[in-house]
């Protein structure tokens, strides 16, 4: 997936996902997947008996929270949202839609503190190997490979999700700057095999094109 987005102290990458070209949309699409399959796995877990669950107790809890509801949107952290404002008057958070939702994905790393220690392989212009440290806050293009590590089950700290995916980005080609959108820098459709004559007329539908 080729996206547009910038690392994060603490060995997070963000991912804008804001008006996706055709290519693009498979992110948020294989995200949904995502999500579903655990869900899916949730659902499995604790429909059995309490004593026999797999599967920490605030797990369950919103379970049960979500089946009485009817509403299945807050049992699993969705991999990507709106970023979140705060009001000043109530302290109440909301979604900002006026900007572009995001995806955070932590790179690879070990250690803590002044000691963490990135082993995301990230390749910047000439193909050189770079230090993410040289690229935190900046906005730029990405090509990332993101391995899907595995799922945590538990508390969410004050939020109602019982369970999250947990996705790693193991290497990633990092462009600094966003590259604008234009055409196609690859041919998309097949070549026209056969030559056209001088007399062969028009058997096209007419396209026009209009500034309005």
């Amino acid at each position: 997936m080729n996206r547009v987005g910038r690392i994060l102290r603490g060995s997070k990458f963000v991912i804008l996902i804001n008006n996706p070209t055709p290519a693009e949309i498979a992110t948020p699409h294989t995200f949904n997947m995502m999500w579903e399959t655990t869900m899916d796995a949730l659902r499995k877990l604790c429909e059995k008996k309490k004593k026999h669950l797999q599967v920490p107790v605030p797990t369950y809890n919103a379970y049960i929270a979500c089946k009485e509801d009817q509403d299945w949107s807050y049992a699993v952290k969705p991999l990507y949202d709106y970023a979140h404002i705060k009001s000043e008057k109530t302290g109440e958070k909301f979604n900002d839609y006026n900007k572009p939702m995001r995806s955070y994905i932590k790179l690879l790393s070990r250690g803590k503190g002044q000691d963490i220690k990135c082993e995301t392989n990230i390749f910047g212009p000439g193909n050189r190997k770079r230090s993410p440290f040289k690229y935190i806050s900046i906005l730029g293009a990405c090509h990332p490979v993101v391995h899907w590590d595995s799922i945590f089950w538990g508390p969410h700290g004050q939020s109602s999700y019982g369970a999250s995916i947990r996705l790693r980005m193991t290497e990633m080609n990092f462009t600094q700057g966003v590259i604008k959108r234009s055409v196609h820098r690859k041919r998309m459709l097949p070549p026209v095999q056969e030559e056209e004559s001088e007399d062969s007329g028009t058997d096209y539908d007419e396209i026009t094109f209009s500034n309005d």
